[in-house]
This record gives structure tokens, C-alpha cells and sequence, in this order.
């Protein structure tokens, strides 16, 4: 695999420069969100730093470049298919088209980022799911290393199989089987083992405040329609997805 000047493997720098192997670790998401606040810092399952050292990702308990690597090649391929099978990226447009104000800057959620990193331009919904690629067989880590270098590899039909064969092994918070309860480390909330997690993150805009700083109609207006698309969404996301979905929204 070819690296940078700075010994950063390329595939990092061209297709997602965060989450390094540190920020993957750490489970940090400074500067993309706020550190104070749970859902922001709360990772689901820690990532097994064991399971990834058998693999070669991972030494004296640290993850190396390759799991960044590996991870983020994997992102690129299952999200725009996840995506599209939930149709979210029509449910994004309306709520531009409404006004809703979007997270940006500081504010915007590290998954979010990540998302939009790996090809996508949505702005407000997001999977949270982690992607714990250590749950991979040796094989097909290194099919995914040995296409590092491919700049169309997201479209590599090897790449695209592993990634349709495992994907909800390597999404499931826990790697057992079972319809039980999860949640963050955070206790922030509760979803199935198996539920695709996905968020709504909006933020205030100074149009939605009065001089006294307290909301306005247009607030209310805007949290009415809002609502409405969740309530939408909890109908139609299951069916979808064939599974258990947790829907949650993200004022910032």
C-alpha cells in the first residue's frame, strides 16, 4: 500500500481523512460536535482491540492505520447503498426545502462528517451505527488492503460482496445473536442488537428566537414539521431496513 509523505496511507487522505486509527480509538469526535455532550462522545461497542490485533490492525492494545484504512473503504461502499434502500436522501431534501436549519461547522456531528466524507451530501439524516471491521475473516481484510491503492474500488464487485455478506454482522452492536436491548456506553438510550441507528440533527437559527431570546413562532412552526417527518420516518424505515430501526433527532 502506498503511503504519503507523512506515512499516512493514501486511502485515508483521498477518501476520508477522519476517523484516524487515534480518533477510532479514543472514540473522540473533537472538532466535529461537542465533547460535553453524550451523544456526541458516546460510542456504541468499544471496538475490540484484541479482535483487531489478530487481524494485523491493531498492536500493544492501539489500532493501526490499516483498521482507519479498511474501515473507511467499507463506509464508502455500504453507505450510499444503505442510503438508497432507506430512501433518506428525498426526506433530506424536504427538509431543506421546509428551512430547516442544518448543523454546520463545530456543531456538525463527527457521523454525519464521516458520511459526507465517504460521498454523501446529505445534511441532516445520518446512520450512527459503528462498523466494527475486526469482525471481518483475515481474507477479506486483505482483499480490502490489496485494493487500498484502487481509486474505484468502491465498485469493485470482490469488495462489494464482502460488504453485502457482512454488513449486518459488522453494523450489530453486539456480535451475538439475539433480539435484545443495546445502547451507548453513555445509557443515553436503548435499541435492538440489531437496529440501524439513524439521526435527525438540526439546529436553531437566530430567526427562530425572539429579542429575549426565547423561541418564536417560526420555532414552533419548524419543530411542528420536523415532528411530522419523524413520525413519517418510524413508519416506513422498518420496512425498509426488514429489521428494528431507532430514529432519533439531534437539536444542536
Amino acid at each position: 500500500m502506498s503511503t504519503s509523505d507523512s506515512g499516512t496511507p493514501r486511502v485515508v487522505l483521498d477518501w476520508l481523512a477522519q476517523p484516524t486509527a487515534e480518533m477510532i480509538e479514543t472514540r473522540t469526535e473533537p472538532p466535529y460536535g461537542d465533547p460535553s455532550f453524550p451523544m456526541a462522545t458516546g460510542q456504541m461497542l468499544p471496538i475490540s482491540t484484541d479482535g483487531a490485533a489478530k487481524l494485523g490492525l491493531a498492536s500493544g492494545g492501539r489500532l493501526n492505520a490499516d483498521y482507519a484504512v479498511v474501515q473507511n473503504m467499507y463506509r464508502a461502499i455500504l453507505l450510499p447503498r444503505l442510503i438508497d434502500t432507506l430512501g433518506l436522501a428525498a426526506y433530506d431534501r424536504e427538509l431543506a426545502g421546509d428551512g430547516i436549519v442544518a448543523a454546520s461547522g463545530d456543531n456538525v456531528p463527527f457521523a454525519l462528517y464521516a458520511q459526507k466524507c465517504a460521498g454523501l451530501d446529505l445534511q441532516y439524516l445520518y446512520i450512527r451505527n459503528n462498523l466494527y471491521i475486526e469482525r471481518l475473516s483475515q481474507d477479506q481484510i486483505d482483499m480490502f488492503l490489496a485494493h487500498a491503492d484502487d481509486p474505484d474500488f468502491v465498485t469493485d464487485p470482490g469488495l462489494g460482496q464482502i460488504v453485502t455478506d457482512t454488513f449486518r454482522r459488522v453494523m450489530r452492536q453486539d456480535d451475538k445473536d439475539g433480539d435484545f436491548q443495546t445502547g451507548f456506553d453513555t445509557g443515553s438510550f436503548r435499541f435492538y442488537n440489531d437496529a440501524i441507528v439513524v439521526f435527525l440533527t438540526t439546529s436553531i437559527s437566530p430567526d427562530e428566537m425572539d429579542i429575549n431570546g426565547n423561541f418564536n413562532d417560526l420555532y414552533y412552526e419548524r419543530t411542528a414539521l420536523i415532528s411530522d417527518m419523524l413520525g413519517r420516518l418510524r413508519q416506513v424505515l422498518p420496512d425498509a431496513w426488514s429489521g428494528h430501526v431507532s430514529l432519533l433527532w439531534w437539536e444542536v
